[in-house]
């Protein structure tokens, strides 16, 4: 082949393909900070919710040593504890409450009454040598009170 017939080949003009550098993650595009900042707020809040409610699983382990006690001595430790998280959480002006008002404050903290009518012979424990409490249903009332007092 003469060499005039080589340079007049267009295939001979013709350059390799050079690719483009590849994409690096960084920078993240913004639908990759907005999911980020999304999955932070996220664990942020769970965090928070954990350590809010953290108080009330603690309360309710703390119920459970009440369970050898006699009836006078169980109603006498709920009231205490209740007494307890109402001061600590509520305000000290709680602790200025006892029988009747007791329990009409306990339950103006709850959506749904806990305690009245059913347990009113809790608001009058001190006074009665023998109340009549139904030792299971104050303990879950007190239960029941505690996951959901809005503080």
């Amino acid at each position: 082949m003469n060499p005039s017939a080589l340079n007049n080949n267009p295939l001979s003009q013709l350059r390799d393909i050079h690719l483009p550098d590849p994409v690096s993650w960084w920078p993240l595009a913004w639908p990759w900070w907005l999911a980020l900042a999304v999955f932070v707020l996220c664990i942020g809040l769970v965090t928070y919710v954990y350590l809010k409610n953290k108080w009330r699983k603690q309360v309710v382990k703390q119920m459970q040593t009440f369970e050898s006690l006699n009836d006078q001595a169980f109603a006498q430790a709920c009231n205490r504890l209740l007494k307890q998280i109402a001061v600590n959480k509520l305000g000290s002006d709680s602790s200025r409450f006892h029988g009747m008002q007791w329990l009409y404050y306990l339950d103006q903290q709850v959506r749904h009454p806990v305690f009245l009518p059913h347990l009113e012979g809790f608001a009058r424990w001190i006074d009665e040598p023998n109340p009549n409490i139904d030792r299971r249903a104050l303990e879950q009332a007190c239960k029941t009170w505690i996951r959901k007092v809005q503080c």
